[in-house]
């Protein structure tokens, strides 16, 4: 079982394809925040989910697939204080995500041939938002992601560095 594979169903049917019409956008209260992501060179994947409760999860697989009893992991707990965890959730919510666009189609230039290509070994992911009435992905590509995007990420990255990271183990995973 592919596990990321599913994953990136899930997060790909979250997504609104260009042209079709969409669902309103959720707007109410941020249940939950999950950012996964994919990245060529090294070979990883990885998810990071917090909960309204302040408690994160991030685990990070070796490798592009993933096999359950073969696949190195890291798997690390986090809980964040009331206060960080109100402070998080009202970031996200002032940070416009409602009017990001789903799908982040920026291209780096490519100095070889001077051509706008996409970035085949920049790592991609998503940022899940849930609310009490849905939620909404917002997917994202390489270094060159908009400003509103990367300043979403590294704003949830920020709050998430401020505590200390403690190692979870489970039988059935190995450690990377």
């Amino acid at each position: 079982m592919r596990i990321f594979s599913l994953l990136a169903a899930l997060l790909a049917a979250c997504a609104t394809a260009p042209g079709v019409p969409s669902e309103p956008v959720p707007q109410g209260r941020i249940v939950e925040l999950r950012e996964s992501f994919t990245c060529p060179m090294p070979g990883s994947r990885g998810l990071i989910t917090v909960t309204r409760d302040g408690k994160a999860e991030r685990v990070v697989f070796d490798g592009l697939e993933f096999e359950l009893g073969k696949t190195k992991s890291t798997r690390e707990q986090l809980t964040l204080s009331p206060k960080e965890t109100e402070d998080l959730f009202r970031f996200v919510a002032d940070s416009g995500w409602q009017k990001i666009p789903t799908h982040d189609e920026t291209v780096y230039l490519n100095p070889a041939n001077d051509k706008r290509v996409g970035c085949a070994d920049c790592c991609s992911g998503a940022m899940l938002i849930k609310t009490v009435e849905g939620q909404r992905s917002i997917e994202f590509r390489g270094e060159s992601k908009t400003a509103q995007v990367d300043a979403l990420i590294k704003g949830v990255e920020g709050y998430l560095s401020h505590g200390m990271w403690q190692r979870v183990y489970y039988p059935w995973e190995k450690q990377r």
